[in-house]
Parts: C-alpha cells; structure tokens; sequence
C-alpha cells in the first residue's frame, strides 16, 4: 500500500492532544510492546546521518506518536535507512524500511507496512512550523502510518494567505464531525442506495447536514493565533498541511544539517537524494 506525504485523502478529525497530569510527582509508566512509556515528559530522539546529526524533541501531548517514534528507534528501526521526499524549502521524509538495502536509482518512499497510529491532530497548538516533526498520513481515514515521518523546512509564508486556510481547516473540522453522525446510518444508507431510495437518502442527508451545522455552532472554530502568524511569516513553514497530519515534535538540535538534506539535489518521483543521505543509528536521549 502506498504511503505519500502529499496527496492522501484528508484525515477527518481534528483532536486536540490530551496532557497527563501527575500533580508534580514522578511521572508514572505504562508497559506496551515490552516498552517504558513516559507518560508525562517530551523526549528526545537523536538521528547520526552521513549528512550530520540532528536531535528531535517529542511532544508530550501527542502520546501516541512520540511513543511509536521512540519505540522503533530503540528498536533500531532507523538505523540503515535513506532520506527521500526531499523538497527544497519545504520538508524532508523518512521511515521506509525498504530503503535500508536500496540500489541506485530504486524508487523508496513506497511501500511500508500497514501498522497505524490514531491521529493525534491539533492545529490549535502544534502546526507545521520550520523544524516541525510531523507523521505521513494513510489512506485510512483518523489514522497516520507508523513508520514515515517528515521535517518541515518552509520557507516564510505571506501571512495574507493563512485565513484561506483556516476556512479549508475549518471545513475539515465540519466534514469530520458529520461524518462521525453519519456513522450509525451505514447500514440505511447502504440499503437504500441498493434499492435506489434516492428521496430517504437526501432527507438523511439533510438531517445531518443541519446536526452538523447546530454542533459547529458550539465548537470553537479554528483561527491562526498571533504566535503562530508571526512564526509562518519570520521564520517559515507549511501552513497548508496545518489539520491534515499529526505535528508531533520539532527539531530541537541540527536544524542546519536538516535544511542541508533538504537542499540537494532530488531524483525520481519520490525525491530520493544525490548522493543517498543514510541515518546511521537513530537512539533515545535517556
């Protein structure tokens, strides 16, 4: 199955990350595949490439996707794997574990496993700023593959543009919700396309048309706040991935070697560099 940053059918819903609180005290630990998870802390993952090395920090507030990172570097997972996806002034990619034992000029950035994370989107607070850490989406909607992730390296944005993408955020938020209301009626519906009941079909679709109106009209909607306005346009990024895939971390160390991958030269349709870019070993700061 194919996986691409770019081009995936919209990831429905838009959840806001929640944080774990523990009142001060040490941060308590769940087992999941053999694994410590730190429920209530960021954490660290170093990358040593034959480019240079950057170290990504993981946001507490996205649980699932720092764990899944964290989990498959100490795994060893990374390590061997080539850079591709490459963009000048926009995002490098990696996570294709088929690349490890790639020969020149073979397409990587394809095929990958089926394994999924749920989608831990938050536009509110985590966005696709320069030096965002963010997870390839699946074709299945709510969920991001577990194993392609991408750095963005933007460059400044014209701040004139970000309303029009809050509309189409917005827009994605709404589709969510009534897809989540329409969920229960699969069945009906799936009937009465069957038997060509086209008059039962548009009044449901009425009815959750107008469900979908009334709960948006509880719901914040969402807007760029002035911190992220002025990141986009004096520093840079990727605003219009901003909804559609889980921000999850951003480099904290390296931003020099990651603009450096993002700057050479790109071969074939996925953007394999020249020459391949390999991540030596990917490990845990403890």
């Amino acid at each position: 199955m194919k996986r691409y940053l770019i081009g995936i059918p919209l990831v429905l819903a838009l959840l806001f990350a929640t944080n774990c609180k523990n009142n001060g005290t040490a941060a308590p630990a769940e087992e999941v595949d053999a694994d410590t998870i730190i429920l209530d802390a960021d954490q660290y993952v170093r990358f040593e490439t034959t480019k240079g090395n950057f170290t990504l920090k993981l946001y507490r507030e996205t649980p699932l996707h720092r764990h899944n990172m964290v989990r498959l570097a100490r795994k060893g997972f990374y390590d061997g794997q080539l850079f591709f996806g490459i963009q000048r002034n926009y995002k490098i990619q990696s996570g294709d574990v088929n690349s490890k034992n790639a020969k020149p000029g073979q397409e990587i950035g394809i095929d990958v496993k089926d394994d999924t994370i749920a989608s831990e989107v938050n536009p509110w607070k985590f966005y696709h700023k320069r030096g965002a850490v963010g997870q390839a989406s699946t074709k299945q909607f709510n969920y991001s593959t577990s194993q392609q992730f991408y750095i963005i390296t933007g460059s400044k944005v014209k701040t004139n543009t970000l309303p029009a993408q809050e509309k189409i955020i917005n827009k994605r938020y709404r589709q969510a919700v009534k897809d989540s209301i329409t969920q229960p009626h699969a069945k009906d519906i799936l009937t009465w396309q069957k038997y060509g009941e086209k008059k039962k079909i548009s009044k449901l679709n009425q009815q959750l048309n107008d469900q979908a109106d009334a709960i948006m009209k509880t719901r914040k909607e969402f807007t760029y706040s002035k911190e992220q306005i002025k990141e986009y346009g004096e520093v840079g990024g990727a605003p219009n991935l901003d909804g559609l895939y889980t921000v999850f971390g951003e480099v904290s160390e390296g931003m020099d070697v990651v603009e450096a991958i993002s700057l050479m030269h790109a071969t074939g349709k996925n953007g394999r560099p020249e020459p391949d870019v390999k991540i030596i070993r990917a490990y845990v700061i403890e």
